[in-house]
């Protein structure tokens, strides 16, 4: 829709569903984040993907479901520690490194994530002593093990909130695809970054993620898509 007020400019904005496997992840995020960017093919003929901006995405926002309650808007994403299994009973890579004394302390995020998610999802396997690590490894090995979005969270939220809406920061995206697909396009952003300082002028995009309930736990569609709208004209304002 063109917007002809002054101090208005048009929001070009693409949306795509990323299939809920490791493997997906790896594959199409980095692409998201190239200079123009590679955007996979449809699903459906019917629906084509409109052309991704020459420049390159200024802002990325990741959405998915948590459990019921409140927005959550996820301040980081973690490259270690994922032993869940994806939607193709798949687990994330092996790092090269080993964990000592067995599983790591679960966080509430992650808990709630595994009570969402069949028994058999869940990586049980050995004998209660050492595990692989799993996360990112060959090609991220740069990256810190945790990497924080340079969007403001803490002020964006109190915006929303002032706005009436349900929503708090989170420091925990849960250790599963929601964190996966976080911490990846958080690397990749700052992977863009570094070529753009070495060859070109611009950065990389922006990232968020963003954990919804899911349909009227509280909230429903329509409220969680006017939160979004308000998301991504605040980021847009560049406030």
């Amino acid at each position: 829709m063109a917007v002809n007020e002054p101090g208005r400019r048009q929001i070009h904005i693409t949306t795509l569903m990323v299939p809920v496997t490791y493997e997906a992840v790896l594959s199409l995020v980095p692409g998201f984040h190239t200079r123009p960017p590679t955007l996979p093919e449809p699903h459906d003929p019917a629906f084509p993907i409109p052309a991704p901006p020459e420049g390159g995405y200024d802002f990325i926002l990741h959405v998915g479901v948590a459990g019921r309650g409140p927005l959550r808007m996820e301040k980081l994403g973690h490259k270690l520690g994922y032993g869940m299994k994806d939607a193709q009973g798949k687990l994330a890579p092996i790092v090269e490194l080993t964990a000592s004394g067995g599983t790591a302390e679960i966080t509430e995020a992650e808990r709630i994530e595994r009570e969402r998610l069949p028994v058999a999802s869940v990586d049980v396997s050995g004998d209660g002593g050492d595990q692989p690590v799993r996360g990112f490894g060959k090609g991220y090995e740069i990256f810190d093990e945790e990497i924080y979005t340079d969007i403001d969270v803490e002020r964006l939220v109190a915006v929303m909130k002032e706005s009436g809406y349900q929503i708090y920061t989170s420091m925990d995206a849960g250790h599963y695809l929601c964190d996966f697909i976080y911490y990846c396009s958080l690397a990749e952003s700052r992977r863009t970054s570094c070529r753009q300082d070495k060859h070109e002028k611009g950065r990389g995009s922006q990232v968020l993620f963003l954990h919804c309930p899911p349909v009227h736990q509280p909230l429903s569609t329509q409220e969680v898509t006017e939160a979004l709208k308000s998301i991504i004209v605040w980021v847009a304002r560049g406030a």
